[in-house]
């Protein structure tokens, strides 16, 4: 399997509309993950960028939520998804969490994050880096 240069988690955990700790998927997080989609698509960059839809990123009063990583170590797969998920945020520190996030952000993040190698400040909640 190749390797992308990014690859983005945008969580659409689904929970009641009254739960009080609310979540990404009543926050629109489905069409910012059809958002990111489309916009990568447009910009033909598929090969660069891969976009998953992602169980919940503990950020939920930030919603809707994405992480941004740039895989750099070996490929886990094989690992199931909660499992992966936990490695990779131990393993993989430069990662950045965006949050109340817009489907109108989405092609600044790419502008910036993507094509510019800069993460966008004003959208970023959370940042680990090496």
């Amino acid at each position: 399997m190749k390797s992308s240069q990014y690859r983005v988690f945008v969580c659409t955990k689904q929970r009641s509309s009254r739960d009080t700790e609310g979540c990404c998927h009543n926050m629109g997080a489905l069409d910012i993950y059809q958002t990111f989609v489309a916009e990568i698509a447009q910009r033909q960059l598929g090969d660069q960028v891969q976009v998953y839809r992602s169980g919940c990123l503990d950020h939920c009063a930030a919603g809707a939520v994405a992480m941004v990583y740039q895989p750099q170590r070996g490929d886990f797969s094989w690992l199931p998804a909660k499992l992966r998920l936990k490695l990779q945020k131990m393993l993989f520190p430069n990662r950045h969490l965006y949050g109340h996030l817009t489907c109108g952000d989405i092609p600044l993040i790419v502008d910036s994050h993507f094509i510019n190698g800069q993460p966008l400040q004003r959208c970023q909640i959370f940042t680990t880096t090496k």
